[in-house]
């Protein structure tokens, strides 16, 4: 399946025109922020609109189920997590919200940290050009490079004092309908013995029934959760049973989470057996590099084997990508942490891709907030795939998450980020450890 191909009516994979893309150039030159804010602000808001109180606390959230654990994992994901919540208020009554990347920030040395914050104007941080935000203000640019997850606390602002939804602070190419997949299919098999193979059967059959476009399993079975050959019998096994579940034109996953590493001759077998679950994507089958993915993809190709190739979220510099597009490119869906690296690395980082044809898929895990934001993104970028979903809740947060219908959901249409916190629930559950800055 190429280019413009559909599964269910939905496209997956964007024909990108380079042409029609903002040059990486002319996305990040600095312009006045107080000369164009009237453009992206209304009259009746200001973009000099100063910070005055940050509070950091911790999140509490919850998947739809239990869990399991997938091929690193000493133990299943269980049944909830948590990362740090960012709260920034303003002196004109807005506030934006963020959730931290992957390492708790809920502490006294990062409440220093942000410090400096306090007292400068939403105008200081970042740029505008045309109603969007286009890259960050010279004052702030290295602290805000250093802490990229901010980008959604101050997107959220400026999109509040706009009065639009955050992805029109970055683009309108992508669609207003929204394909997204069921990334929660684990080890069941491996964590439920009575159930095995079945567990994964079922839950691949009930996110179709919820609404998905499809599913993404974990594979790597043999790395660390049962012998090499076992595992990768049952990887196998896993992945024809996910296919006869979900259907024919349903759109299937595969994510070995580097399980296959140093096994290229058992990841090609792995890769011949399940052709007839004809996978959309393998994702991280090893550990990059432009020598592996090289041979990977040509031995594919030599297979007959139309599998494309994803990878990414580890990466955390524009420039990693670089050589997996140019010459050539190896990777199809470029999967780029969405908390860890912020609204404007993702969006060069997709402008990046468009111009060689390469698809976006955020990653997203234990966040629901993550998830709203690679929802925005979606909208914003011609050039985005599917939408990773991890099926989870918090209460704190008060947010429309309709469930998928076909396959879909909808774009938001509420201003910033579309999230509001329930201060009932904050009081109860945040506030005991909270950490105010002002």
């Amino acid at each position: 399946m190429g280019e413009g191909s559909t599964v269910n009516g939905i496209p997956f994979l964007h024909k990108t025109v380079a042409a029609n893309r903002p040059s990486r150039r002319a996305f990040m030159t600095q312009l006045s922020a107080a000369a164009l804010a009237p453009r992206l602000f209304a009259q009746d808001q200001r973009a000099d609109a100063k910070i005055k109180r940050i509070r950091l606390s911790t999140l509490h959230g919850k998947f739809q189920k239990f869990v399991a654990m997938n091929a690193y994992d000493t133990k299943p994901k269980g049944e909830s997590y948590e990362h740090t919540l960012i709260r920034i208020e303003t002196d004109s009554g807005v506030e934006g919200i963020a959730p931290a990347s992957y390492t708790d920030l809920c502490t006294t040395a990062y409440a220093k940290e942000l410090k400096p914050l306090i007292g400068a104007k939403i105008s200081e941080l970042y740029t505008f050009s045309n109603g969007r935000i286009s890259g960050r203000g010279e004052r702030f640019a290295s602290f805000l490079m250093a802490n990229r997850h901010l980008d959604c606390a101050f997107y959220d602002i400026a999109g509040k004092l706009a009065g639009k939804p955050l992805w029109m602070l970055i683009g309108s190419e992508g669609r207003e309908q929204v394909p997204v997949y069921d990334s929660t299919i684990y080890f069941s098999d491996v964590w439920f013995r009575d159930r095995g193979v079945a567990a994964i059967r079922e839950e691949c059959a009930e996110a179709i029934h919820a609404g998905y476009a499809g599913v993404k399993i974990k594979l790597g079975r043999g790395d660390k959760w049962m012998s090499r050959e076992e595992g990768d019998r049952r990887d196998i096994e896993v992945t024809l049973a996910a296919r006869q579940a979900i259907g024919p034109t349903a759109l299937l996953m595969a994510d070995p989470n580097y399980g296959y590493r140093g096994q290229y001759d058992k990841a090609m077998n792995l890769m011949d057996q399940t052709k007839p679950a004809r996978l959309l994507w393998i994702e991280e089958i090893f550990p990059e590099t432009p020598e592996i993915y090289t041979k990977f993809k040509a031995d594919l190709k030599a297979h007959g084997n139309s599998c494309k190739l994803a990878f990414g979220e580890h990466m955390h510099a524009l420039e990693a990508i670089d050589p997996y597009l140019n010459p050539n490119r190896l990777v199809d869906y470029v999967q780029y942490d969405i908390r860890a690296n912020g609204f404007i690395e993702n969006i060069a980082i997709a402008r990046k891709c468009a111009s060689v044809g390469a698809t976006v898929d955020n990653h997203n895990w234990a966040s629901q907030m993550g998830y709203i934001m690679s929802l925005h993104m979606a909208r914003a970028l011609g050039n985005y795939g599917i939408l990773e979903c991890d099926r989870s809740t918090c209460d704190v947060l008060r947010v429309d998450t309709p469930e998928p219908v076909k396959g879909t959901v909808p774009a938001p249409s509420k201003p910033g980020l579309g999230i509001s916190i329930d201060e009932g629930v904050y009081r109860i559950k945040n506030a005991p450890n909270e950490i105010v800055i002002s």
